[in-house]
């Protein structure tokens, strides 16, 4: 039986351990990786795109109007925070983190690589639901 808190902690530290690239880790990639392991899937994370333009494309070819629609979609808000918990940035819907250990997972400044952050008081978090359907 898989320990579904360390396989939180496994997405998070290839995270953090691997250069930022889109469609393999970026931040919507994370958070769909999240998603799929608590509903047992792979279908939202599986995604081939090389800039931001193309993975809004692809998203769009599915009906999607960004990532966040399907945090939205996956996950319903909550007020207190455990680790996998998703924050969306209110003002920038490609804008999203994971939280970990009472921070977030976010993007360096320098956009290669992940590292914690403190956690956002603006936004909503959100917490992964099963999805039927």
């Amino acid at each position: 039986m898989k320990n579904l808190h360390n396989e939180i902690m496994n997405i998070i530290q290839y995270a953090i351990d691997n250069p930022y690239q889109f469609g393999d880790n970026d931040c919507n990639i994370i958070v769909l990786r999240i998603i799929d392991l608590i509903n047992g899937t792979t279908t939202l994370s599986d995604r081939q795109y090389t800039s931001v333009q193309e993975g809004i494309a692809g998203l769009k070819a599915e009906g999607w109007n960004h990532t966040g629609k399907i945090v939205e979609q996956y996950c319903y808000p909550v007020q207190v925070v455990i680790d996998g918990d998703i924050w969306l940035d209110p003002d920038n819907p490609l804008l999203m983190a994971v939280v970990v250990s009472g921070r977030v997972l976010g993007v360096n400044e320098n956009h290669d690589g992940f590292e914690l952050h403190p956690k956002p008081t603006k936004g909503t978090f959100y917490r992964v639901r099963k999805h039927n359907g």
